[in-house]
This record gives structure tokens, sequence and C-alpha cells, in this order.
């Protein structure tokens, strides 16, 4: 395995036409030799219950899949969530949808949610808007001991990210719209490829646009490596299949 991705979303996003298919992921898994972090949408616009048993089928009998665990902090079903018997049913992580679901994480629920996942040994991935904010993901990511990964921030935070996160070490960022060389290459810099991992968004999105940033960026090949699979093997450990 040479990639390792942190947004593999499949079903259908109500607000577009577009249409994520197991089939089309795993043609992108087989081309890009690739595995990732897999949840089905349906936990992110419909009921998180369903979802995550949609998420469950998505991954059975490919290893290559992780299946992420998602749970909405506004429903009360969520406060009752085992989330060691979801590790043992097979969930690698919690995963969040604020932005899709018009939350913020200063909701009250949150931290108990992320804090519970935490002590299970769940990593908490997070999709934020473009915009942030990135203040309040570093702070969630302080109080729990494993790591949180932010997805969807633009290369309009970059600033902010170097700002509120030096100090906050398990907190990391997906790369997919850092758009432009010179942000992954000053994040690198300033806070450490192993700060860095790999999402696109596939197959709804194309993972085209980050991995050739990826591939391009004036960086180091071992921080490269790193960002494309080896802080997800970290994370994950053994759960990772194909990873050396």
């Amino acid at each position: 395995m040479k990639l390792f991705d942190f947004s593999l979303l499949v079903g259908t996003d109500p607000h577009s036409p577009s249409e994520g298919t197991r089939e089309a992921l795993l043609a992108y898994l087989d081309s890009a030799d690739a595995g990732g972090l897999v949840a089905s949408l349906s936990d992110a616009y419909y009921d998180f219950a369903a979802g995550n048993r949609e998420t469950i089928e998505i991954a059975r009998g490919d290893a290559r899949l992780l299946p992420a665990f998602a749970a909405d902090p506004r429903r009360i079903e969520a406060a009752e969530v085992d989330f060691e018997a979801a590790r043992k049913q097979g969930f690698r992580a919690l995963v969040l949808f604020p932005d899709i679901q018009g939350w913020g994480l200063s909701h009250p629920a949150v931290d108990g949610l992320a804090a519970r996942a935490a002590a299970a040994g769940l990593p908490v991935v997070v999709h934020l808007p473009r915009n942030g904010p990135v203040g309040v993901v570093a702070g969630l990511a302080a109080r729990i001991e494993t790591p949180l990964v932010a997805c969807g921030l633009s290369y309009a935070c970059v600033g902010e990210i170097v700002a509120a996160a030096a100090g906050v070490e398990n907190l990391l960022f997906g790369m997919r719209i850092l758009a432009g060389l010179d942000n992954v290459e000053a994040l690198a810099a300033r806070l450490g490829p192993e700060r860095l991992v790999f999402d696109s968004g596939e197959p709804l999105r194309s993972h085209a646009p980050a991995f050739e940033v990826l591939q391009t960026a004036l960086i180091s090949g071992q921080a490269r490596e790193m960002i494309a699979v080896g802080n997800a093997r970290r994370i994950f450990g053994g759960a990772i299949s194909g990873c050396k």
C-alpha cells in the first residue's frame, strides 16, 4: 500500500448529483495502491445508526478499508454509544460531520463523545468547513489523548493552523484542500510532516489534485511517505493491510 486516505465517503450527497459507489471506491484503491478510512454518507445526511451498519457492509471483506463510526452529538442516542463494542465490531475511528450537519464543535455533547471514543483507543476525524474553526478543534484535540485529524480546512487557514496547533501534538490535518505546494511545504516545515495526512473525498471527489500536490511538493521523500501512509501506519498500526 502506497497511500492511505482519511476521507473515503461512499453514498449519495442529496445536494449534489455525484454518487460514490463501492465499485468506484474499489477501483480507486486498486489504481492508486491505496487503502483508507471509510464512512457511509448516510451517517452524515440521514441516520447515523443505519449509516454505521452500511459502513461495516462497505468495508466487509476488504482489509484495505477501515470502517469509521459516525455519531451525531445532537442525537440523544450518541450519549449511549458503546465505543468498546464498536471497536470490537471492527470500527477503527470516530468520524464527525459538523460542517454537513450544521452544528458547531462547541456543542456540549462533543467533548464527552470524543473523550469516550478516545478512551476506547479510537482516533477522531472531524470534517470541518473550509475556514475553520481551527482554534476550537485544537482545543478539542488537547482534551483527548488519541490523534484527532481535521479534514476540510483550506489554504486560507494555514497561518491559523500554525498558530493554534503548534503545541497540540496529537492534532493532524488532511491536506486535500490546502491548495498550493507552498502550503504543504510550509506546514511540513513548521509543524512537521508527522502532522499531515492524505485525504481526498473519493469516490465523490477526485484524489488527483491532492495527490499531485503531494508528489510535487518540495519536501523530502521521507516526509512524503509519512504524509502518504506513514502517519496512518503510526495511528492505526497493524490494522492497515499491506503497509510495510
